[in-house]
């Protein structure tokens, strides 16, 4: 089992009657702990006096996974009542019963007697049916209205677990798997408490990780765009933000606490807060270092290029996405050519080391000369700019995975063949002038075939959890169960996610 040194951990003995619940990360360590919503369910849970959390996560990614122990107090998966999956990304659905067939859990939802499964997070927001199979209950809304109302029911029910499954409602944000409702509503938090909001923060005591402890902050949620390929976007609710008392609070408390003095400050477009310049001046003023990982180019101006070269932020991160007018009309985010290139020049003359944008290839309505846009205004930038060489222009490319829930939810994800030829133009077109990384083909096509499947994909799930996940796995069972359906395809009619289309603010 994974041993690591921490700064911050719960370890809680409890109480007779505590229940005890397992929160299962369905990846490696490293990943798990850079989980803002891992970290908050783990907090808030042992906040409560009548229950305790354990952590869990993988220490392989492929192939035999050995028998899970918490990291707390090295107890057996087995051992505990309930089971936690946050989800972030749905190629970690195989991983989910990994980790409960290398426990000895039965990961059929129908056979297996205990503990309860319990799933969330984004991608089940915008479509659960992959999981039913697995899942006993999957959660379709954020952590602050369902959460407390899951354990409080539970601690109503315990003894009597039928109960306990009827009590949870799918206009509450249940989709009790057991009863598979004819709708589910999806629910979101009308404000962002500081109750949910961990100050004190799992920190990696390991050699060299003093480079990666911060304080993380969720600085706003939902978003204001609606990009067509965009799940965020489509089913994080209306945009809401984070209070400056509080932000400042978490900040100048977590370094305190969390032995750091660098704050990372998540949203999905930093700027739109509507305090976004007082925080970052007054983090500057109290000497912290921050790092806003997510920005919408056309927010951004001198001033604010300004403040985030004097908080020790070496790298400009910005999402064009194409080079193309005429697709970025149709994706919703206007490409601003004119103003990339500025704020790329300006970000230079401030000492910003290195620049980095994001751009998709296979889009639905691309042509050849869409493509060849990209290398051209890349070229641009760097001529202006003078950012330029490996380790100052970087450019990271991603085939385009449609999503459901998002206005492009019926069109075909293309080829692996035809989007590794569009990177490998791109790669040599670029060749010496930037570093160019990308997202495998594979991989995405994995994302786009689970993210749009139905509830007959839980078993293919599981097999291909029993071949050790991975991308040799998936090729077998794909090869053994031959699927009626490729999800990655156009699809008509009716959608597996259909039942998932009302959302509430509570």
């Amino acid at each position: 089992m994974y041993r690591v040194k921490e700064l911050n951990v719960v370890r809680k003995k409890g109480k007779p009657g505590t229940v005890k619940i397992a929160l299962a990360y369905p990846s490696i360590y490293e990943v798990a702990i850079s989980s803002l919503a891992y970290q908050m369910i783990y907090f808030y849970v042992n906040s409560l006096e009548e229950f305790v959390a354990e952590r869990f996560n993988l220490v392989t990614l492929s192939g035999e996974e050995p028998e899970p122990y918490s990291l707390e107090t090295r107890t057996s998966l087995r051992k505990f009542e309930m089971i936690i999956f946050p989800v972030h990304y749905e190629p970690d659905y195989v991983n989910i019963a990994r980790l409960l067939l290398a426990a000895g859990i039965d990961p059929r939802r129908e056979t297996r007697k205990s503990p309860i499964v319990i799933v969330g997070g984004l991608p089940l927001m915008g479509n659960p049916e992959p999981l039913t199979g697995i899942a006993d209950v999957i959660i379709l809304g954020e952590l602050e209205p369902t959460l407390p109302k899951l354990l409080n029911l539970y601690l109503e029910n315990k003894e009597r677990i039928g109960s306990f499954f009827d009590s949870l409602r799918p206009e509450e944000g249940f989709y009790v798997t057991h009863n598979l409702p004819e709708d589910v509503t999806v629910v979101h938090a009308a404000d962002l408490k500081l109750e949910f909001h961990p100050i004190a923060q799992l920190q990696s005591l390991n050699k060299y990780s003093v480079w990666e402890r911060a304080t993380m902050i969720e600085v706003s949620r939902g978003c204001p765009y609606r990009c067509t390929f965009c799940l965020e976007g489509s089913v994080m609710g209306p945009k809401r933000d984070r209070p400056l008392s509080q932000v400042v609070k978490i900040a100048l408390d977590g370094t305190k606490l969390n032995m750091s003095r660098k704050v990372i400050l998540y949203s999905l477009s930093f700027f739109d807060h509507t305090n976004s310049d007082r925080i970052l001046t007054r983090f500057i003023n109290e000497e912290l270092e921050f790092s806003v990982p997510s920005i919408r180019l056309e927010t951004l101006n001198e001033e604010r290029l300004e403040l985030i070269s004097m908080g020790g932020q070496k790298t400009l991160t910005v999402a064009p996405e194409t080079a193309s007018s005429e697709l970025s009309f149709k994706l919703g985010k206007p490409l601003l050519r004119e103003k990339l290139v500025e704020v790329a020049e300006c970000a230079k003359k401030l000492g910003i080391k290195s620049l980095k944008l994001y751009f998709m290839v296979g889009l639905p309505w691309e042509k050849e000369s869409d493509l060849r846009t990209i290398p051209k205004l890349v070229k641009e930038i760097s001529n202006i700019s003078g950012f330029k060489g490996e380790r100052e222009l970087k450019v990271n490319l991603t085939p385009f995975i449609p999503k459901p829930q998002t206005p492009l939810e019926r069109v075909s994800m293309e080829s692996v063949t035809s989007l590794r030829k569009k990177i490998k133009y791109i790669k040599s077109a670029l060749g010496g002038l930037a570093d160019v990384k990308y997202y495998d083909p594979r991989w995405a096509y994995i994302q786009a075939f689970l993210s749009r499947g139905d509830s007959t994909l839980s078993n293919f799930i599981i097999k291909w959890a029993m071949y050790g996940g991975g991308l040799g796995g998936f090729r077998k069972t794909i090869k053994e169960e031959k699927p009626q359906k490729d999800f990655a395809k156009s699809l008509n009619g009716e959608l597996p996610w259909d039942k998932v289309r009302r959302h509430v603010v509570v």
